[in-house]
């Protein structure tokens, strides 16, 4: 049970998606949690950084795997969009 509580406290904090989704897999594995299931889904959403969790909830995908991408393409769009506004100030 105290697995299951991890796995619902975990945050991105400071990890990259590649990192945070390594840890999520990580308690998934630890807790037998074979399937990628919706709770696998919602858990990982309610720990993302807010402006990436606010842009992929608008977005469709078709599995965990799609999300963690869709999840990579933003981060990396907020940073270009955040990069240009450095330049343009």
């Amino acid at each position: 049970m105290e697995l299951m509580q991890q796995l619902h406290r975990l945050q991105q904090k400071d990890l990259s998606i590649e990192q945070y989704r390594q840890n999520m897999e990580l308690l998934m594995l630890r807790a037998e949690i074979k399937e990628e299931s919706r709770l696998i889904i919602t858990c990982f959403q309610s720990g993302l950084h807010f402006d990436i969790r606010d842009k992929v909830e608008l977005l469709p995908y078709n599995d965990f795997n799609n999300l963690v991408q869709l999840c990579i393409r933003v981060k990396d769009q907020i940073k270009r969009k955040s990069s240009f506004k450095k330049i343009i100030l």
